[in-house]
């Protein structure tokens, strides 16, 4: 280990602390004056996992040009660790999305009558087919298309995983909706 990796190392803890005292202090400050703000906490959330997937990519990045070097079975391990909560993360908040997506009246008859074809395009790994299947059922509603469904067609994630995305999506939008 160089001293330059040893400064960049101590660089990145003191960022990662000032970062978290400036993020507690706001929020633990909104709590302590007994005055949380709900879209402040939504948009810290979502920052976060702004934060987490940019850094999936990064990790995927810095894994892939790896190949070949001593750490590269290390840097994988990470990715996979990282991707995998991501996943754990995006499917839960795909079935989310089904749900909400089932409540809507507009979107409701549409999916139910055309969800299990849809459910047979994912079946056979069809991206583009599935994917212009519900942009025509919310542009027909008049609906905006939900970032977190658009998230799970972006091309880093396997043709197994898409489908177990979509498929939790699926699940909501044609499941019995449960208790949570």
């Amino acid at each position: 280990m160089g001293i330059g990796t040893v400064l960049q190392e101590a660089e990145l803890e003191q960022f990662f602390e000032t970062f978290q005292r400036q993020l507690e202090g706001k929020l633990k400050e909104q709590i302590i004056k007994d005055n949380p703000v709900f879209e402040d906490f939504q948009k810290t959330y979502r920052g976060l996992q702004k934060l987490q997937r940019d850094f999936q990519s990064m990790l995927q990045w810095a894994a892939e040009d790896q190949r070949g070097k001593e750490e590269e079975r290390r840097f994988w391990g990470l990715y996979r660790q990282v991707a995998g909560w991501n996943a754990s993360q995006l499917m839960d908040g795909l079935k989310k999305t089904g749900y909400a997506c089932k409540r809507d009246p507009d979107l409701k008859g549409t999916f139910d009558r055309q969800g299990y074809r849809i459910l047979e395009l994912v079946r056979a790994g069809k991206r583009d087919e599935v994917f212009y299947s519900i942009l025509r059922i919310f542009v027909s509603a008049k609906k905006d298309f939900p970032p977190l469904l658009a998230e799970a067609f972006k091309p880093i994630y396997s043709d197994e995983l898409f489908k177990v995305l979509l498929f939790s999506f699926l699940s909501g939008v044609l499941g019995k909706e449960e208790d949570e």
